[in-house]
């Protein structure tokens, strides 16, 4: 779990004030993929960190087109697929398969009277987030309306293999992320101050919210449109106001809490 953040570094700024970036988080590839705005189609790929860092924005990365727009920040990139919400009034997650550029595979996401996820960042609606454990979904609901909930996620068949409950309120929520099985949810302010994480919920019990730390981000530009956390390089990828950020975490196990 996460004890501090050791470092950030602002790579540069492309795209509007909210969007999303990563790598395949579950590979070694080093392609960086971009998704600028809340509701486009075009998916933007670079073959590392250091051609995105050195392009003029997005005037060297391949394009691609996908056959729907998606909803929200809350991308996932896993495995050579790209795992998005699309954009409409029915729920509807899409993996598209990167290699081959197809649809591979589309579910309704089985939950009814959906909200968005964080009070800060009201496009999204269901934040895929990747760890050391697979995939998962963050979202919320009209039934737990005051708080977020997390699903596991099948990556191959898009599947629910279990849901919870989490104590974290939606109010002032930014952002989340989950690493070892833990999600952690990012607060900050309508006026744009520190962010924070200020809930935790971990599925094994091993971490209570209490045991938690309370880490503050540094103070950068506004606030985060979205976090993803790699578990490969224990790195958060964040999309803040147009700056593509890294966030360096130092770790330690759940047992030493």
């Amino acid at each position: 779990m996460i004890s501090s953040i050791k470092a950030m570094k602002i790579l540069k700024r492309v795209g509007g004030a909210k969007g999303m970036w990563t790598k395949d988080m579950g590979s070694a590839t080093g392609k960086v993929y971009i998704l600028n705005g809340t509701d486009d189609n075009t998916l933007y790929e670079f073959g590392t960190v250091r051609e995105f860092t050195s392009s003029q924005g997005t005037s060297s990365a391949s394009s691609i087109q996908l056959p729907s727009a998606w909803r929200g920040m809350g991308h996932a990139v896993y495995n050579n697929h790209l795992y998005y919400l699309k954009q409409g009034k029915e729920m509807k997650l899409i993996k598209f398969d990167l290699q081959k550029n197809i649809v591979v595979d589309s579910v309704v996401f089985p939950v009814k009277n959906q909200l968005s996820v964080y009070n800060l960042n009201p496009e999204t609606f269901i934040d895929l987030a990747v760890d050391e454990e697979g995939l998962w979904a963050i979202y919320a609901t009209q039934e737990n309306e005051r708080h977020i909930s997390l699903a596991k996620i099948d990556p191959k068949t898009l599947d629910i293999e279990q849901m919870w409950d989490t104590p974290c309120v939606r109010e002032n929520a930014e952002a989340a992320f989950v690493i070892c099985g833990t999600v952690y949810v990012v607060y900050n302010s309508k006026l744009p101050s520190r962010s924070r994480i200020q809930c935790v919920f971990d599925v094994s019990d091993m971490v209570t919210n209490d045991d938690a730390p309370n880490v503050y981000f540094p103070k950068r530009y506004g606030t985060h449109a979205s976090l993803k956390y790699s578990p490969v390089e224990q790195l958060l990828y964040a999309w803040d106001d147009g700056y593509q950020i890294l966030y360096k975490l130092q770790m330690k196990k759940k047992l030493e809490v």
